[in-house]
């Protein structure tokens, strides 16, 4: 993986201008306004292959349990509070103590990875309501602190893909050392999405 040295156009762009500048051999300035809109573009593609930000935000989320025990979620990195509709208003919620549940997968912590559902612990007194809206849940959301290195090549990758296709004029191109062969791609390039399918939950439009 390369050193990332410059800063992300906005704090949710998973590489920088000078980054893609730097892998295109560009040290001039005079195409960094087209670099920045590309850059946020290909971010907001990955963010919809992968089927969610990779990038964390903190905040409210509702879900609907299945199971009067457990509870599939969003990828989070931190959990601040699980609640239930304790009247079934959607207004209402009772928020459970931080012994009676657990995030899971066990070991996501220790493997880098996201948690993606909560569990309520053995013996708990109160279960899971299977009522629409039931369960309100405050976290991280996310799939990790940090944006894992791959997302960042990947969007490295494909932000220069994209910047030698514009000044092509569209026309087929010399992939380079990343590519294999000229090519006109439509959204990301087959070796970006192998690079991010680990990374996706298959709820995005499918479209990227």
């Amino acid at each position: 993986m390369p050193t990332y040295t410059g800063t992300p156009v906005t704090a949710d762009s998973y590489c920088s201008t000078a980054d893609v500048k730097t892998e295109l051999n560009i040290t001039d300035s005079d195409d960094d306004t087209r670099i920045d809109r590309i850059v946020v573009s290909v971010s907001r593609q990955i963010d919809d292959w992968l089927g969610r930000p990779s990038a964390t935000s903190s905040g409210t989320r509702y879900y609907t349990a299945i199971t009067p025990w457990r509870i599939d979620v969003d990828p989070f990195t931190a959990l601040t509070s699980v609640a239930y509709d304790s009247v079934g208003d959607w207004s209402s919620y009772t928020t459970y103590g931080s012994t009676e549940y657990q995030p899971g997968p066990w070991n996501a912590a220790a493997l880098s990875r996201p948690y993606d559902h909560i569990v309520l612990v053995p013996n708990v007194s109160r279960t899971l309501p299977l009522g629409m809206r039931g369960v309100r849940v405050v976290a991280t959301w996310g799939y990790a602190v940090t944006t894992p290195p791959v997302i960042k090549e990947a969007a490295l990758m494909q932000s220069a893909l994209v910047y030698r296709q514009q000044v092509a004029g569209g026309a087929p191109i010399a992939g380079g050392a990343d590519f294999a062969q000229p090519l006109i791609q439509a959204g990301l390039h087959p070796m970006v999405r192998r690079m991010l399918e680990p990374y996706r939950t298959g709820v995005g439009m499918g479209i990227a």
